[in-house]
């Protein structure tokens, strides 16, 4: 499988228009903080148990932040912290459709 950066940039970008498109400009995910961590390196490896961790979705924003602010430079963990509040954005946005 071969992904690239403009597929992504379009996918993402597609997907925040839906969202405005529905008129959702943000979302309140304060119910939602602590969730588990599985290592990137254990993630794919089904042949042994996986150990877990802890991560929070409000350090993870508060870090986003600092990138978005440009108090620290963008790293690939970032990428981490961002696919766990995509996460969150997803599991709140369900509830409100289906309700």
């Amino acid at each position: 499988m071969n992904v690239t950066v403009g597929e992504l940039r379009i996918l993402f970008d597609k997907l925040m228009n839906k969202m405005e498109q529905e008129g959702i400009l943000s979302l309140d995910i304060n119910d939602i903080d602590y969730y588990w961590i599985v290592s990137s390196d254990e993630w794919t490896n089904f042949e042994t148990d996986v150990s877990l961790d802890v991560g929070s979705l409000i350090d993870d924003w508060k870090s986003l932040q600092k990138v978005i602010s440009e108090e620290h430079i963008p790293t690939y963990v970032d990428f981490d912290r961002l696919a766990s509040i995509l996460r969150a954005v997803a599991e709140t946005i369900v509830p409100l459709k289906e309700g």
